[in-house]
């Protein structure tokens, strides 16, 4: 499919699926033009243009924000979901965004900047584990970025890595304690580290604020000690309450169905407690 998008000043403008009220896009993610050919950008671009970026997802939040939500952005590349966070219709979603990569963290911070929404939403370019430590972050593309590598089994290549500040979420939250106050919402798209993300998050998720939390159930966790780690983790969510469930697949929306993790399955997956009223 050739798709032409608007370029201004070196930066490609992606006008957002989601619409406001009189048809306009709710807004632009913007990236520069050096990152026409990775193969993160174009699975983005090419997917929000066709239907919208992870439809299921996407349409799954709109239906589940509500006024003076906390949204955790755990992997959040260059904003599509905080920025979608931000300006949800219910107004005052506040967003804390987890970057560890600092391009992408830039881009991210810019996308919020030229909307006028770096007071909605907080950038912390570090990733998100079990620890507080620094971590290789080996590099593929912009979308593929992964811990030790974790997310990269073949067939999917390996390039350099960068050394980035991990920390936990339980740790990183402290200084925001009056958001966190909110009902959050916590996505997780951190290429096969989801497991330690969600070990060094159980302070918040024993309190009780966490209402849901979205995670991606990808090809890294298709055997081996990954898959061992997958097991525990949503053996650790359900001993906290969480019910599972997931969409069809990554790109068709439906009904959701139970997540059976003794099934393959790629793609996200919703896990929650209390009434899911959406």
């Amino acid at each position: 499919m050739q798709i032409k998008l608007n370029v201004k000043n070196g930066r490609v403008i992606l006008p957002a699926s989601l619409k406001l009220p009189d048809g306009q896009p709710r807004f632009h993610l913007t990236f520069p033009c050096e990152f026409t050919t990775d193969a993160g950008a174009n699975y983005l671009v090419s997917n929000e243009v066709k239907h919208g970026y992870e439809l299921p997802t996407r349409n799954f939040l709109e239906r589940l924000f509500r006024h003076g939500d906390l949204f955790i952005d755990v992997g959040a590349h260059w904003g599509f979901f905080s920025l979608q966070a931000a300006t949800h219709p219910v107004g005052d979603v506040k967003v804390i965004a987890f970057e560890p990569d600092p391009t992408n963290a830039s881009i991210l911070y810019r996308n919020a900047s030229d909307h006028g929404l770096t007071d909605k939403i907080v950038v912390i370019c570090a990733a998100c584990g079990d620890t507080i430590d620094i971590a290789p972050l080996v590099t593929n593309s912009t979308m593929m970025h992964s811990i030790h590598g974790i997310g990269l089994k073949p067939p999917f290549a390996r390039g350099p890595c960068k050394w980035v500040s991990m920390v936990t979420l339980d740790r990183a939250l402290l200084p925001f304690h009056e958001l966190t106050n909110s009902r959050i919402i916590l996505k997780i798209d951190a290429e096969g580290f989801e497991p330690q993300v969600i070990d060094g998050a159980k302070s918040i998720l024993q309190g009780g604020g966490v209402a849901v939390v979205i995670w991606e159930c990808g090809h890294t966790f298709a055997n081996g000690p990954e898959r061992q780690a997958l097991q525990r983790m949503v053996h650790t969510l359900s001993n906290l309450g969480f019910r599972h469930l997931r969409p069809p697949s990554q790109e068709s929306d439906g009904p959701l169905a139970p997540f059976d993790v003794n099934q393959s399955y790629l793609g996200n997956v919703i896990s929650y407690r209390g009434d899911l009223a959406v």
